[in-house]
């Protein structure tokens, strides 16, 4: 009878074989298989050890192993829309299509408690905009649990899934709203922004797996950018002096660079890997809209 160790085997060459591509929490087909056949065994990645490898696989997991690979190599689904879960830093999230799969690099920041970026009181006041399914603002409500933490975004279904996962790590607010519209003047400390910013050439060579998230959480328009130059605006206004705005800009790092000559990114080494973060000041921030006429 086949192993756990089999199991992972035909799994990993399976994944190979299809030439998967990885870009939603895990970076090869060995991490994929290991997720991939615990989860169809009912186990957790968290709390099993080398020690299963050993043990016959069960014959109901084994079905369920091969629909997975089935969804995973033929229709290509996200792995977490297979298994439902995804972690970020050290936290687990329920995931679906309802949004994107959590993943950014902005989390290793969060962790980071922003050094050496926030220099200002401890935030009292975080806002996670297009948050999506709510990862990026419940990591930071566990780092910082004495703020208010609120999250928003436009969509209905992404903010069902939000509200899902508040279940397991509460945050303080949940709205849905048209960007930072909502919030008042000088009322933030730190804005966490993950918008929608992958522009028209890139969205028309996105892999599979991409297009079964949802299109709005990803489409930035011609450049990329028709939502953050909106969010760099609303940032200046309602960002305290000393606050900062975290801004994920991804495929769109060059368009960001040349929108204004009076507004330089800061652009963040990410421990973990990724790219195309950049901090903006609220002092920056504030300059750079008065000279637009728009503060």
């Amino acid at each position: 009878m086949p192993t756990f160790r089999d199991m992972l085997i035909d799994t990993e060459d399976a994944l190979i074989s299809a030439d998967v591509f990885f870009g939603h929490g895990y970076d090869c087909a060995h991490d994929e298989a290991v997720a991939l056949v615990l989860t169809a065994a009912d186990r957790s990645p968290t709390d099993t050890g080398t020690e299963i490898l050993e043990v016959e696989y069960p014959e109901h997991a084994r079905r369920r192993l091969k629909a997975f690979v089935s969804k995973r190599c033929v229709e290509r689904l996200p792995l977490a829309y297979i298994t439902h879960v995804a972690w970020l830093g050290p936290l687990c999230f329920k995931s679906d299509a309802r949004a994107l799969v959590p993943r950014s690099p902005v989390a290793s920041l969060i962790m980071s408690v922003f050094a050496p970026w926030y220099a200002g009181p401890a935030p009292e006041v975080v806002v996670d905009v297009c948050c999506g399914g709510g990862s990026l603002g419940m990591l930071a409500k566990s780092v910082f649990p004495d703020a208010l933490v609120v999250l928003s975004d436009l969509d209905a279904g992404a903010l069902s899934l939000t509200q899902e996962n508040r279940e397991a790590h509460p945050v303080d607010g949940v709205v849905q709203a048209d960007l930072l519209s909502w919030c008042a003047g000088g009322s933030v400390d730190i804005i966490l922004a993950n918008p929608p910013y992958v522009d028209a050439e890139h969205m028309q060579d996105l892999p599979l797996e991409y297009l079964h998230e949802p299109g709005l959480a990803l489409d930035g328009g011609d450049d990329g950018l028709d939502l953050v130059k909106v969010l760099l605006h609303d940032a200046a206004r309602i960002l305290k002096p000393e606050g900062l705005l975290v801004l994920e800009v991804g495929y769109s790092v060059a368009a960001l660079e040349n929108f204004s000559e009076d507004l330089v990114p800061l652009w963040v080494d990410l421990e973990h890997g990724g790219e195309g973060v950049a901090i903006f000041m609220a002092q920056d921030l504030a300059q750079w809209s008065a000279k637009q006429g728009l503060s």
